[in-house]
């Protein structure tokens, strides 16, 4: 059973069988949490590798010993990028938090035509997904990109899902090489502008419906993911 408390650990704070937290997590840990020596914790390192450990100490920082180690524990087998246009930011944010919480690996931020913003805080998002991942206890947390260009994104090779309302297939129809990584692409509120529609369509690009509802561009890409999981996985 997975410990209930999740914490992230920089896998430089090992030596040998035993951890310890930064100041921050300690904090969290004693202060917060209210947890005592001897109660088992959840380790997440964010690269791929879990850990169940149990506190031997609360002094300067918390600190204690290893009881298990898991390699990719709360990871899907799949590797999947979410390229999403840039949206206001509270709904923005809640894009990012439950797509890592559906298992995406990168996060890649669109600015195209019709996108409400241009820019991020980087900083912010990436706090939000180390919350995130420790609340799902995913052990690699996902790699947050610099937005780009449709334009940009279209030319690095990988197998690109689009979700479009005229498109003729569904999710779930399309096929998919397991062995690469997929990009779904989630266009802005306004939908794409003409010159990106061209675009799409002049790429190797697989187009599919989410039915006959139109959806704000969050609901779209989680439900998006939640398909790609079920087919996937």
């Amino acid at each position: 059973m997975i410990p209930d408390k999740a914490f992230f650990i920089n896998p430089k704070n090992f030596n040998g069988d035993t951890f310890y937290l930064d100041q921050e997590e300690s904090i969290h840990a004693t202060r917060v949490l209210r947890l005592k020596i001897g109660d088992d914790i959840c380790l997440l390192n964010g690269i791929g590798t879990g850990y169940f450990g149990k506190i031997d100490s609360l002094e300067t920082h918390v600190s204690g010993s290893i009881l298990k180690t898991i390699d990719g524990l709360g990871e899907n087998q799949n590797s999947i990028t979410l390229a999403a246009a840039l949206i206001k930011r509270d709904r923005f944010e809640l894009l990012l938090e439950k797509s890592t919480e559906l298992g995406v690996n990168v996060i890649q931020p669109l600015i195209l035509d019709r996108s409400v913003k241009k820019e991020l805080n980087f900083k912010r998002c990436q706090k939000l997904i180390i919350s995130a991942s420790k609340q799902c206890r995913r052990s690699r947390f996902p790699d947050m990109k610099n937005p780009i260009a449709l334009s940009t994104l279209l030319k690095n090779g990988n197998q690109i899902v689009c979700a479009r309302m005229n498109a003729k297939k569904s999710l779930s129809e399309l096929s998919f090489d397991s062995t690469q990584n997929i990009v779904v692409v989630i266009g802005p509120e306004g939908d794409f502008s003409k010159s990106e529609i061209d675009l799409i369509d002049n790429s190797n690009v697989q187009c599919y419906h989410l039915g006959d509802r139109r959806l704000r561009a969050e609901t779209a890409a989680l439900n998006s993911l939640s398909i790609l999981n079920e087919i996937l996985n």
